[in-house]
C-alpha cells in the first residue's frame, strides 16, 4: 500500500478526511538496521464506487463526504476493488538511522534519496509501499535525548521530525542549532482492504 499508488491521494485525503489515528507500530528500515517503535498515522475511507474504464475511485469519509481519486495505470488489479472496501493510508514516523556532525563547509540540502517501491501484483487487493532513505545536511531545531526525537527544517522549509534509532550513539552530544548530516527512512503505504465481517 503506498505513495505512488495514487499520485495525489495522500494530499486529497488529508484535506478531505479527518480520520487520523496514532498507534505504536514497527517502522520498516533497511535490513542492516534494527527497526524501532514509531508513531504511525492511519487514515481510512470507504470505497463508494469504482469506474474501471476511467480508473476513478470515489471515496466516502465518516461524515458522508465524497472525494474522487484517479488511480495510476501502474497500479495493478484495480478490478479487485469493490464498493464497501476500505482505502487505507499509513505513514510511519521517519526513523533516523544516521546522525553525524556536518563538515564546516557543508551546504544545507538533500544530497540523495534512495527509493524502494514494493507493489503487490496478484494480491487480494491492490497496494503499494514506498520506502525512501533520505540523506540531508540540516540544522537541528529541537532535540529530546530522552525520547530520542529530533526536529529539523528541510531545505523546503518543511519541519521534519525523526525518531533516532538506538544504533546512533552519543545523541546527547548534539544540541539545537547544530548542523548535522542525517540519514532517515520514510515509509508510506497506500492500498485497499476488505473490511472484516462483524
Amino acid at each position: 500500500m503506498k505513495k505512488s499508488l495514487l499520485a495525489n491521494a495522500v494530499a486529497s485525503l488529508v484535506a478531505s478526511f479527518g480520520l487520523v489515528v496514532s498507534s505504536a507500530a514497527v517502522a520498516q528500515a533497511p535490513a542492516n538496521v534494527q527497526p524501532v517503535a514509531a508513531e504511525v498515522m492511519v487514515m481510512t475511507a470507504t470505497v463508494n464506487s469504482v469506474d474501471l474504464n476511467k480508473r476513478v475511485v470515489v471515496l466516502k469519509d465518516a461524515n458522508g463526504n465524497l472525494t474522487e481519486m484517479n488511480v495510476s495505470k501502474q497500479i495493478n488489479d484495480l478490478e479487485k476493488v469493490k464498493k464497501g472496501d476500505l482505502f487505507v493510508v499509513e505513514h510511519a514516523q521517519a526513523i533516523a538511522i544516521g546522525l553525524t556532525a556536518a563538515p564546516k563547509d557543508a551546504n544545507p540540502g538533500v544530497s540523495g534519496v534512495r527509493k524502494v517501491i514494493v507493489s503487490a501484483k496478484g494480491s487480494a487487493k491492490p497496494f503499494e509501499e514506498t520506502i525512501d532513505t533520505v540523506f540531508a545536511t540540516v540544522k537541528i531545531n529541537t532535540i529530546d535525548t530522552k525520547t530520542r526525537v529530533v526536529t529539523f527544517a528541510m531545505p523546503s522549509g518543511e519541519m521534519q521530525k525523526v525518531k533516532v534509532d538506538p544504533s546512533v550513539l552519543e545523541l546527547d552530544k548534539f544540541k539545537a542549532g547544530d548542523d548535522v548530516v542525517v540519514v532517515f527512512v520514510d515509509d508510506t503505504a497506500i492500498g485497499f482492504v476488505t473490511p472484516q465481517k462483524k
